[in-house]
């Protein structure tokens, strides 16, 4: 397998809503299985009805051709602006310790890290035991990691009722990232924010049809709001990640993190609990999506692990069928589906 880092860089707001809540929330990330079901809509503008069926085909196989991570934050690394430096969700784990009393001294900060330095993710999920030095250093990495990286607006907005006009003011939160800077010489003085991803191919021949559609995303937008311009943004092509990704790919670390949203296929039900170390899930649900349309017709709810969670082994997850009981009868002419494929670092097979 060989797995390829990706960037996007957007050229204005987004809005990546939470769960539950309304327009006034968002992310700084985007889940694996909104990233997924983004890229088969995107194959039904590039190749029609039958290109989109095909990828869904293709990642509900057993061998699946490619598999996606979540999107999680880059920006200019604090010690060298010019250049990226991409953060890593916090494993669900405990890190390995010399002590226990530090558990107990630093495990409520240790809880609040939201992202993590590549290195810190590697020693967080590592077997070598951590002593106080090692942990204040990366608590205090942690805490200035992504300053600067994005900053959240809240926009006021209104809408008019129909047949009296009252109004109805309401509020819509987005993210802005940071954009590069440059000198009068045109070098970067302060490299660019946005989100970047992961892809993992089994079989190279999807390469260019994949960055293909992700261009045409880039012109359609991610997230919500894509009515109103959000979710704009330029794909930065396939990079072969350098050699601190290549240790956060491979290694030989016995605790595998989730980069990605799970969801169990069918041989993977029995014994699961077995073999997760840490886990906590997220139930996935919204309204179907078909090609560049947002319908009002909700699908199936499904429950999934969230990013971070730690297994012991490798698994492979699902491509989950959410389409709506009577699809037909609401004009969906097609399944609609989520991703759950595990993304684990290390993959436990090289990268």
């Amino acid at each position: 397998m060989t797995t390829f880092l990706y960037r996007l860089h957007f050229h204005g707001p987004v809005h990546f809503g939470l769960a539950g809540i309304g327009l006034e929330a968002v992310e700084t990330s985007l889940s694996s299985d909104s990233m997924t079901s983004a890229i088969i809509n995107a194959f039904s503008l590039t190749e029609g009805q039958e290109g989109a069926n095909d990828v869904a085909r293709a990642l509900g196989s057993e061998e699946p051709p490619f598999v996606l991570s979540s999107l999680f934050p880059f920006g200019p690394d604090p010690e060298k602006p010019d250049q990226y430096l991409e953060a890593l969700v916090r494993p669900l784990s405990q890190p390995p310790l010399k002590e226990t009393n530090l558990l107990r001294r630093l495990g409520k900060n240790l809880k609040r890290i939201g992202y993590l330095h590549p290195a810190d993710f590697i020693a967080w999920s590592g077997d070598s035991p951590l002593g106080d030095k090692e942990l204040e250093i990366l608590l205090s990495r942690s805490q200035t990691l992504t300053s600067g990286w994005w900053q959240q607006e809240t926009r006021p907005r209104v809408a008019l009722d129909r047949e009296s006009q009252n109004s109805n003011i309401w509020s819509q939160a987005a993210i802005w990232f940071a954009l590069e800077r440059r000198n009068q010489d045109g070098a970067v003085v302060k490299a660019g924010a946005g989100l970047y991803g992961l892809v993992r191919f089994s079989d190279q021949s999807w390469k260019d049809r994949l960055e293909a559609a992700f261009r045409v995303l880039g012109d359609t937008g991610l997230g919500g709001e894509r009515t109103y311009g959000l979710g704009l943004f330029r794909f930065g092509g396939f990079e072969t990640p350098g050699p601190l990704w290549q240790s956060v790919l491979s290694g030989t670390r016995t605790r595998r993190v989730f980069l990605s949203l799970y969801y169990p296929a069918e041989g993977e039900k029995a014994g699961l609990d077995k073999v997760l170390e840490a886990w906590d899930f997220v139930e996935r649900r919204g309204y179907v999506v078909s090609g560049r349309n947002t319908t009002g017709i909700k699908r199936k709810r499904v429950r999934m692990l969230v990013e971070g969670s730690v297994s012991s082994r490798p698994l492979r997850g699902a491509l989950v069928d959410v389409t709506p009981d009577n699809a037909q009868a609401f004009g969906i002419p097609h399944r609609v589906y989520r991703g759950g494929l595990a993304f684990l670092v290390p993959d436990g097979e090289g990268s």
